[in-house]
């Protein structure tokens, strides 16, 4: 017992051994970096001094036009609207239901008695191998119920 317990320590403990550089740092390029990354980055810059390029710039003012603008006020007239009254029915106008297609025809089902007969026999056959004990005789009954109603159809 004490050497079963010696190399399944022994294996754990490869198994964490194996598995220790996933607790490593993550490789320089990752994001997972964050801001650790960032800081050990050095910025240099460097100043170029040039002359400033001088530019020669000519502004032309639009030409001004001053137009008097004479605005009449609008003139209101008084007349009579004429609106037609909405016309209501006391009856709702209702279309025919669409007709999509002919119903199906119904046929007159079997008798389901051999289906329910077979389910029987398979049910009890299968409730008297669950039962065990003085259990076996309600097994084998419960069983030939349920597979006589799944054999018939009426479930």
């Amino acid at each position: 017992m004490l050497t079963k317990k010696t190399l399944s320590t022994l294996a754990v403990g490869a198994l964490f051994a194996a598995a220790s550089p996933a607790f490593a740092d993550p490789p320089r390029w990752a994001p997972a970096h964050g801001y650790r990354g960032h800081e050990r980055q050095v910025f240099v810059e460097r100043h170029h001094f040039h002359q400033p390029v001088v530019r020669e710039v000519i502004v032309r003012r639009p030409v001004v036009v001053q137009r008097t603008v004479v605005v009449a006020p609008p003139v209101y007239v008084e007349r009579p609207v004429y609106v037609e009254r909405p016309v209501y029915y006391s009856e709702p106008v209702y279309a025919p239901a669409p007709v999509y297609a002919a119903p199906a025809p119904a046929y007159a089902r079997p008798d389901p008695i051999l289906g329910t007969i077979g389910g029987a026999i398979i049910g009890a056959a299968v409730g008297n191998q669950i039962g065990k004990g003085n259990g076996r005789t309600a097994a084998t009954a419960i069983g030939a119920v349920v597979g006589g109603m799944l054999g018939g159809g009426r479930y």
